[in-house]
């Protein structure tokens, strides 16, 4: 059984028809995982384009989880993120028999992503993005300014950026 937490129905039907043998549930939320049955040969696709799913919660169900593999679809590794099953960061964007490769899982040709966050960083990012400023981030996070100053100084190395507010100009902000 292969489980498929998003919010994107094209994506859901196009995994579907990858593999019309095997059993698909569809999930729009994370917190729905504890809701069913997942054994030790269940897999677990979560994409975050456009969801921001990986959350304090969502991070709680995925430790304890027991399951074949955990797929997330994000084009960043989360540090944060730990599981008992293998997880896997692959982007959206891979060609059509890597999916296959994915879904069945075949994950020779596997490659952690270039960028990394940390967690407290993906909530930065998201809490940029969503245009508040740096006092409601702070408050939001439970850290000082000059946590969020270095974080921010680490984002930017990351990613690569000369100022902060080109961030918005990235692929990958869709996922925050």
């Amino acid at each position: 059984m292969i489980f498929v937490v998003t919010k994107d129905a094209f994506l859901f039907q196009g995994i579907t028809q990858l593999l019309n043998d095997e059993p698909f549930t569809y999930l729009s939320a994370v917190s729905e995982l504890g809701h069913h049955t997942l054994d030790a040969s269940s897999r677990v696709i979560i994409d975050v384009f456009h969801n921001n799913v990986i959350n304090d919660d969502s991070l709680q169900v995925l430790t304890s989880l027991q399951v074949s593999s955990i797929i997330i679809l994000a084009p960043f590794h989360i540090s944060k993120i730990k599981s008992v099953s293998p997880l896997y960061f692959v982007s959206r964007k891979i060609p059509i028999n890597r999916w296959q490769a994915l879904l069945t899982n075949r994950f020779a040709a596997y490659q952690k992503p270039r960028i990394g966050f940390s967690h407290n960083q993906f909530k930065i990012v998201s809490h940029l993005l969503h245009q508040q400023d740096p006092n409601e981030i702070t408050s939001a996070l439970n850290i000082s300014r000059q946590t969020l100053r270095s974080q921010k100084f680490n984002i930017m190395l990351k990613l690569r950026l000369r100022r902060m507010s080109d961030i918005v100009t990235l692929n990958i902000s869709p996922y925050f």
